[in-house]
């Protein structure tokens, strides 16, 4: 017989980032960010601009990072998003050990939510074709004028839960993660297998909380153990 999840008391809800988090999704945001300053007539500066805007939000790394104002920004957002739309969207991969770790999660009791600055209809089928959408009782992605912040999608996230902030984790790979788990007033649990932190180090500096370094160490973390067979 099989002993009864026990989840971390302090934790009912657990968000999560997406790309470098529950999805390895470089080579479609790599190849959508190729497509879209192609088409605005801009040099495109390969893995290393991309390594710097991933897990940005779009505007802001084609204003800060491509010098754009935002009339050509938003044109920019538009490419990468049709891009993104034909193809990226089915150019990702999900983390060893992810589909397991949500599902200790989910049979641990607690609620989880995707947080994510990809517009949700895109979040939602990437979840549903890699089948983890079963696992999400919310998926929070941005809306259709780039108005939200992480900050705002990790309390949508929060309040579809019906939790206190209190309870509430954000996991993620990146500072980006990091400043909108400050914004919100949770903690970050932080990954270093994804696109951000690549040390435990890095990510500690960046005020995280927890740091795994590997999918399958989150649910530990979080309180949530394996469960044991009854001799």
């Amino acid at each position: 017989m099989k002993e009864k999840y026990t989840g971390d008391k302090r934790y009912s809800c657990i968000l999560f980032d997406m790309d470098g988090t529950l999805v390895d999704s470089y080579e479609g945001i790599f190849h959508a960010y190729e497509w879209s300053l192609k088409q605005m007539g801009r040099e495109f500066g390969g893995e290393a601009f991309v390594r710097r805007a991933i897990g940005a939000p779009l505007l802001w790394a084609f204003e800060s990072l491509c010098g754009m104002e935002r009339a050509e920004a938003e044109r920019a957002a538009a490419e990468y998003r049709a891009y993104y739309a034909r193809k990226g969207k089915r150019q990702v991969r999900v983390y060893a050990g992810m589909k397991e770790a949500l599902r200790q999660l989910r049979e641990g009791g607690l609620f989880l939510a995707a947080a994510t600055l990809k517009k949700e209809g895109f979040a939602r089928e990437i979840l549903e074709e890699q089948g983890l959408l079963p696992y999400f009782g919310a998926v929070c992605g941005m809306d259709e004028n780039d108005s939200l912040t992480k900050a705002d999608l990790i309390r949508r996230g929060i309040q579809a839960a019906e939790c206190k902030r209190e309870e509430a984790i954000l996991v993620g790979d990146s500072a980006f993660d990091a400043h909108g788990a400050n914004e919100a007033g949770i903690p970050l649990l932080a990954v270093t297998y994804g696109f951000g932190f690549r040390s435990r180090k890095q990510a500690e500096e960046s005020g995280a909380a927890l740091v795994a370094e590997t999918a399958g160490e989150i649910p530990a973390l979080l309180g949530v153990k394996q469960p044991e067979e009854e001799t």
